[in-house]
């Protein structure tokens, strides 16, 4: 049986709550929503870390992240064997597209791949955009082994006095118009990119592309700002990064609502970009994801660092399957999306997994994931709303258990853990009115 084209196109930042798909009153995702029709629609899928490093290294390896070691003091990809150096190994070419400043050659994620392209042609970032042949693969693999020996050699010593700079820097950040968050983040070269790509591809092929659109700063695209922000709310400067922020006392209502809209007309903006890309693939695996979501206010948190809670671990999927899939159109028990790992493997005849593939359609009544702290207290910021950065919180663990079938969640963070009914509320109000109390945790 011949072997299937596999691609992957991951919605960087885009919570599941917010797509229309799934029930959002706003039509956010018209593209997404008409393939979801076509396709198998997951209704709960949980990703596995809530930034794009570690998500993506679980995607491409099957792995939690305590496992592939991917995090903040080593925010470098080095795992053994990772989904598209399989893949050629079994004779797919392989091509990668992305957006994403931190899912690049120098993080190690061009493994695998015959070329790799991005976050802009000739930023110094696309490898496969300036040297010659097929160097993007080898520069990852550098990347990826020079910084694990350091992280290994000088544990958290190097990344302290790194990541208290990126601190310093990220904190003094003004907030910004969308308009002027716009000329800086424009995505219109990835189209073009993906396109050229998939002119040339032989068969079988493998295809990655991730869209940052989604992503801080807001920045939606002109048409999609008129259609979803109000008209007093559009140039509202916001907060361009998570780490300028600290919502003691919440989000003011206006600051709230333009934060919420203009995340519906990024997310907008990124579905067009995605429509185009779909229109693009032919007789393939296709999927749609995202590898983490974004908070908007809840527990006192804009963006997605220091948090393990559902606006930001709660993701869409959809899967086009060319054969055998699920024998429904919907999936409604809860799924980790580390399983697309053992899903593409599986279909494109590399390895068997009949029981994870999610072509099976059977769900995990348990799904687990992490993120590791970047030197800040998360307790202190989720009891009081303040941040209060030292250099011993550096890679302390805040992690989560999500039980599907009984609607649970349990939340630690180094000796300390507190357990939510789903969805997550703080002391019978719903989580978006304050952060933590101290009794809850």
């Amino acid at each position: 049986m011949a072997r299937p084209n596999v691609v992957l196109l991951v919605l960087d930042t885009a919570r599941r709550d917010r797509v229309s798909a799934y029930g959002y009153d706003r039509e956010t995702t018209p593209h997404f929503d008409q393939f979801a029709a076509d396709a198998t629609l997951y209704t709960d899928p949980v990703t596995q870390a809530p930034w794009s490093v570690p998500a993506h290294a679980s995607l491409f390896t099957g792995q939690y992240p305590r496992e592939h070691g991917a995090s903040t003091v080593q925010p470098i990809f080095d795992a053994e064997a990772p989904l598209p150096e399989r893949l050629a190994a079994a004779g797919y070419e392989t091509y990668g597209v992305s957006a994403n400043k931190y899912v690049r050659p120098a993080t190690g994620f061009a493994r695998g791949f015959d070329e790799f392209y991005g976050p802009e042609p000739g930023s110094g970032f696309g490898a496969g955009d300036w040297l010659p042949g097929n160097p993007a693969a080898g520069l990852s693999r550098v990347a990826s082994r020079l910084g694990s020996h350091l992280a290994r050699v000088t544990g958290t010593r190097l990344r302290k006095p790194l990541e208290a700079a990126f601190n310093a820097v990220h904190r003094r950040k003004r907030p910004i118009s969308p308009q002027a968050a716009r000329a800086a983040e424009s995505e219109d070269w990835l189209l073009a990119r993906t396109g050229s790509v998939l002119a040339r591809a032989g068969e079988p092929y493998f295809l990655f592309v991730n869209l940052t659109d989604v992503h801080l700063p807001r920045s939606p695209a002109p048409a999609t700002l008129d259609r979803l922000v109000e008209d007093d709310l559009r140039e509202t400067p916001v907060i361009p990064t998570e780490r300028a922020h600290a919502l003691r006392d919440g989000l003011p209502d206006r600051e709230r609502r333009a934060i919420g809209q203009l995340y519906d007309a990024d997310l907008r903006t990124a579905d067009a970009r995605l429509g185009a890309l779909l229109e693009l693939i032919d007789d393939a695996l296709v999927i749609v994801v995202s590898d983490h979501g974004e908070h908007l206010g809840e527990f006192g948190l804009l963006g997605h660092q220091y948090s393990v809670f559902d606006p930001v671990v709660s993701v869409p999927l959809a899967v086009s399957f060319p054969t055998d899939g699920p024998s429904r159109d919907r999936v409604e028990d809860q799924v980790e999306i580390r399983r697309l790992y053992h899903t593409i493997l599986d279909a494109a005849g590399v390895a068997s997994f009949p029981d994870r593939s999610l072509a099976s359609g059977v769900g995990d009544p348990c799904a687990r994931g992490s993120f590791t702290s970047p030197m800040v207290d998360i307790e202190r910021l989720l009891r009081t709303g303040t941040f209060v950065y030292a250099r011993e919180h550096m890679g302390r663990r805040l992690s989560f258990r999500r039980d599907g079938p009984t609607e649970t969640k349990r939340v630690r963070y180094g000796d300390r853990a507190w357990s939510f009914d789903l969805p997550e509320h703080v002391s019978g109000r719903t989580s978006a009115d304050r952060p933590l109390d101290s009794n809850r945790l």
